[in-house]
């Protein structure tokens, strides 16, 4: 780019000077023969200067072009490429720069490869995972690069955990929390990751209460109905807490349930939502009922919620019951497609 730049502006000035030389020598008396010896000096004259800041930007691509050739044979890939990446940058057509420039990449990267791999086979994950980034700065379309941060992930995500675990031992929940997030970040499909996690935010920032949805009685015909709203309903207070309370995840919730509520109560009660809450170490629970409505050619549900303090049963926020109305003409089949809504109309209630 640079190269065709000085080209031509080069042009440009041969063409401007000698346009003015001939008109100047016009205006002057000086005949044809003669203006067109000015000219042709001056063409030269300004060719020369052309030459010479040539010759100025190549000595530069040649300086930085030279210290990547140092480099590369020294091994040091890393300083190859940028020395490399200067030359092309003022002159991407000097000598092989461009070719040099990909080997030297390709190079780098394979090195950072390597360094990864061995620093994972000394357990140096943290070490590793830097390597690994570094080889896809450089091969950026690498699979085997991708896949093995992918794997790596997976093991740094129980290191941090680990680490949050021993700092949460000793009530350092600072600390505790720093693991956890980094943890989270990396696998927050785990579900013992996000648990803690969020317990230590709720340990850190005291003021923010930690809930958890615990269910839905579904007194209507529509299976599963009540763990859609459950779940679409953890997804919009998530979405929407902006800093105000932490949600604790609903499998982790479901799993205690599942475990521990036919042993408390027989029946889905306020009772058994406190012991629940107590269980799994939350400030508040969530409950609700879903109940029929009979309606002709259009399909309706009532909803019902509250939010209780634990351990006391005292309710923060009741949602009285209200009727969700499904769209008119809508196949029977096709109700859960419309349970986003439903839940971010009650989520919404339960914040007022």
């Amino acid at each position: 780019m640079m190269r065709k730049l000085i080209k031509l502006t080069c042009l440009v000035l041969i063409l401007l000077m000698l346009a003015n030389t001939i008109t100047a020598s016009a205006a002057e008396g000086f005949s044809g023969e003669k203006a067109l010896k000015i000219g042709a000096i001056t063409v030269v004259v300004v060719g020369v200067v052309c030459l010479i800041r040539q010759a100025v930007v190549n000595g530069r691509a040649d300086k930085f072009y030279q210290q990547g050739e140092a480099l590369a044979a020294a091994g040091d890939w890393e300083g190859a490429v940028r020395a490399y990446t200067q030359a092309w940058e003022i002159n991407p057509n000097y000598k092989d720069v461009t070719t040099k420039l990909a080997t030297a990449k390709e190079r780098a990267g394979a090195m950072f490869l390597r360094l990864g791999d061995e620093a994972r086979k000394e357990e140096r994950l943290e070490a590793a995972e830097d390597y690994y980034r570094k080889a896809l700065q450089y091969m950026p379309a690498s699979t085997e690069v991708r896949q093995k941060l992918d794997q790596l992930a997976q093991e740094l995500a129980l290191v941090y955990y680990r680490r949050g675990l021993a700092y949460e031992t000793v009530n350092r929940w600072p600390e505790a929390l720093r693991e956890y997030e980094r943890a989270y970040l990396l696998a927050p499909q785990h579900n013992e990751i996000v648990d803690h996690y969020q317990r230590a935010q709720t340990k850190v920032h005291r003021d923010l209460p930690l809930i958890a949805i615990l269910f839905f009685v579904n007194n209507t015909d529509l299976p599963g109905l009540e763990d859609l709203v459950a779940r679409e309903l953890e997804t919009r207070m998530v979405a929407e807490a902006n800093g105000k309370y932490v949600m604790l995840d609903y499998n982790r919730v479901q799993a205690v349930v599942n475990e521990q509520a036919a042993g408390l109560s027989a029946t889905l009660d306020e009772r058994l939502a406190m012991d629940l809450g107590r269980l799994l170490g939350v400030d508040e629970v969530i409950i609700g009922v879903l109940d029929p409505v009979e309606a002709k050619n259009q399909l309706k549900i009532k909803v019902a919620a509250q939010r209780l303090e634990v351990p006391s049963g005292k309710i923060s926020k009741e949602v009285k019951a209200f009727t969700y109305n499904f769209p008119k003409g809508m196949a029977s089949v096709d109700w859960w497609r419309h349970i986003p809504q439903l839940a971010s109309q009650l989520s919404k209630r339960l914040k007022k």
